[in-house]
């Protein structure tokens, strides 16, 4: 192999070397920043249900967003979010929501999240109460860059109170 051949492939080598890992890191960084947007999202949630702030809880789904729940009728657009947790949350008193996301899938512009919550309030009588429940979310990437819940599905497998600490 004469010294110029041996320059050419070198150069061949480096440059397939380069586009490998261009390419290898170009869509890890992607996921990764669509998981820290929509883990942004799903902090901001919770925010909202321990402030008990129905109008931050608008902001984290789009204009169009369908909320579908088997206890309520069908809530359409971000007003009607707000509508619905002002009323919802209006007996409700030391609320928090906890999320364990199971499986998150991500595309360019979506990504489909299911998990479990657990959402635990003090209701009219005081008593502290935990329900516990399945969702499923369609989230969508904004222009900005930002993700918004776009379709919500949940449902409560059970209601209890929590238990009270041993002494």
């Amino acid at each position: 192999m004469t010294r110029r051949t041996t320059v050419t492939a070198a150069r061949a080598c480096m440059a397939w070397l380069l586009l490998a890992a261009c390419s290898t890191t170009g869509q890890p960084s992607s996921t990764n920043d669509a998981n820290a947007g929509i883990d942004s999202l799903n902090a901001r949630l919770v925010q909202a249900y321990r402030a008990r702030d129905p109008r931050l809880y608008g902001t984290v789904f789009t204009d169009s967003a369908v909320f579908e729940w088997p206890a309520f009728n069908t809530v359409r657009g971000r007003a009607g979010l707000e509508a619905m947790a002002r009323a919802n949350w209006a007996t409700l008193a030391d609320m928090d929501l906890r999320l364990e996301v199971s499986t998150r899938r991500i595309g360019v512009d979506h990504a489909t999240e299911f998990g479990a919550f657990q959402q635990s309030y003090r209701g009219v009588d005081r008593a502290r109460m935990v329900e516990f429940g399945r969702y499923a979310a369609v989230l969508a990437r904004q222009p900005d860059g930002r993700w918004l819940m776009d379709r919500f599905f949940g449902f409560s497998d059970s209601t209890r109170p929590e238990p009270v600490p041993a002494p």
